[in-house]
């Protein structure tokens, strides 16, 4: 609805410092996610002056792309840790009690109730195919929440060295056929934070347009009744930071470079995306232009007689789609010694599919991934990922950028939910707002296990590299006193069953004994 324009002349509030041009963008990328960018539509003139229309079959790689970067940075496994803020080293062994601190079970119940593991590496796949999230913060009813919100409704208003600090939000609503906007303001003056809602009711009965602001919110219906138009101001002396985290892949913005807003993974290998699609569809054309085809003089097929003209014609069966007609007496001929020919072409399959995985391995190197991460199978015809095998393959340096970001995002999203709690009476939270964060990425889906114990141990001389205790922790990320009682436990184990086995030889030889 060309929003950014008509932010840009909003007098009540600070203006916003992008304009159409990059939701223009937004909006392509947004695109090639849904597979349905502008250059699958295809329409074009045939030789009797017909159009045809049609979609182009699609790999649709943009979405497949995200979607594997979204797993490989972040899963159900990973480990989000919060403790009460320490000056030590990090030499001090963890322990069992971190887990129970005040802070950590509040931040666990927190992610819990608003199942942030299931939607977070959803709302990512979104940040790389359409170039940033943002995550929401605010208290309901005496619980913290968690909100997410996609690159077209994030809107920035400034920046500094750490970011957007200063946007509007946009969300639409539809109720009893009326189409609503509500713009969430986030703003900061020299002593608080301060977020103020407004709601408009579009004009237009598509809502297109931003329409005209509700000044009695008495009339908006049940969706805005907890919402309330009075600016809510979070004082700088109790929170460190705003309410809000704008995420976005670590790539520099090459399209805009003085802009703070994100790029999707693929914003700089279009041309190829659109040259996989092309190269997609022409091997499915191959297949349906290789059909069987069948030339025959027009007078060895049917007749009928067109009702409309009274005019005999021939005809063919176009439920078989094998024979073709044309007209012998062009050559001179009469038909009746000419015999069906057979005029079917080869397939070029493999050379379209050999073509496929050309672009694929470019594609793939365009957008950070090892050039062998994608490869078509022309037997299930499906794009498969291969697993990173190796810490130095390009997959897994990418891997490792992005989470720095997005380690950071949630070390800030913690620390707003503990200061959300601590300063909201409604919020039962009796832990502290001084708080150390760890973010613990699950690696076991990027790398080969084998390969790197298989580096380790040739570079110790073919000898262990770890003690077994180490061994136990890291397999199964575990505090150093869950592993020693891994461990423990484990060799009483180890000790019983030998004891037993030693019982029963023992006392099988003293039954032959007694036997005898």
């Amino acid at each position: 609805m060309g929003l950014a324009t008509t932010l840009q002349t909003v007098s009540d509030h600070k203006k916003v410092m992008v304009d159409d041009t990059h939701y223009s963008l937004v909006s392509r990328w947004l695109s090639i996610y849904q597979s349905s960018p502008d250059w699958q539509q295809i329409h074009r003139k045939l030789s009797d002056d017909t159009m045809l229309n049609r979609q182009m079959m699609s790999l649709n790689m943009g979405e497949v792309s995200a979607k594997k970067m979204a797993g490989l940075v972040f899963n159900q496994k990973a480990n989000i840790s919060v403790s009460p803020h320490s000056d030590d080293d990090g030499s001090k062994p963890s322990s069992p009690d971190d887990y129970k601190a005040a802070e950590n079970e509040f931040v666990q119940q927190v992610l819990n109730d608003n199942h942030f593991f299931n939607n977070f590496e959803r709302y990512l796949e979104y940040m790389f195919g359409t170039g940033g999230i943002v995550i929401r913060l605010y208290t309901d009813r005496g619980k913290v929440k968690i909100r997410f919100a996609t690159a077209d409704a994030f809107y920035p208003i400034s920046a500094d060295a750490n970011g957007v600090s200063e946007c509007v939000i946009a969300s639409t609503f539809i109720s009893n056929n009326k189409h609503y906007t509500l713009l969430e303001w986030h703003e900061e003056d020299d002593t608080a934070y301060i977020v103020t809602n407004e709601i408009y009711q579009s004009i237009d009965d598509k809502g297109d347009d931003l329409g005209m602001k509700i000044t009695d919110w008495s009339t908006l219906p049940d969706a805005f009744k907890n919402m309330s138009p009075t600016p809510t101001r979070y004082s700088k002396a109790v929170y460190s930071q705003p309410t809000f985290i704008y995420l976005k892949p670590n790539l520099a913005n090459n399209l805009e470079i003085n802009s703070p807003l994100g790029l999707p993974i693929y914003a700089n290998a279009i041309d190829t995306l659109k040259q996989l699609d092309q190269a997609y569809d022409l091997l499915w054309q191959e297949f349906y232009m290789g059909r069987r085809r069948i030339i025959a003089p027009d007078n060895q097929l049917m007749r009928t007689v067109d009702p409309q003209t009274g005019k005999a014609k021939t005809y063919v069966d176009f439920q078989e789609g094998v024979y073709e007609t044309y007209d012998t007496t062009m050559s001179g001929g009469d038909g009746e010694s000419v015999k069906p020919t057979d005029i079917t072409l080869p397939l070029r399959n493999e050379s379209i599919v050999s073509g496929i995985n050309d672009l694929l391995h470019f594609y793939s190197s365009q957008v950070g991934f090892s050039s062998d991460a994608f490869t078509f199978d022309s037997k299930t015809g499906m794009v498969t990922a291969t697993a990173v095998v190796s810490e130095n393959s390009d997959t897994y340096q990418t891997k490792n950028s992005h989470e720095t970001l997005i380690e950071d995002a949630i070390k800030h999203m913690c620390q707003s939910i503990v200061e959300l709690a601590k300063n909201d009476p409604a919020v039962k939270y009796s832990g502290q707002t001084d708080i150390d964060v760890s973010v613990n990425f699950d690696d076991s889906i990027a790398k080969d296990r084998d390969e790197n114990l298989k580096f380790f141990m040739t570079a110790n001389g073919n000898r262990p590299v770890m003690t077994q205790l180490e061994a136990i922790k890291r397999a199964n990320n575990l505090t150093d006193v869950e592993a020693q009682q891994w461990l423990a436990d484990i060799q009483a184990e180890q000790a019983n069953a030998e004891g037993d086995i030693d019982d029963v030889v023992g006392n099988g030889n003293k039954d032959g004994e007694d036997n005898a």
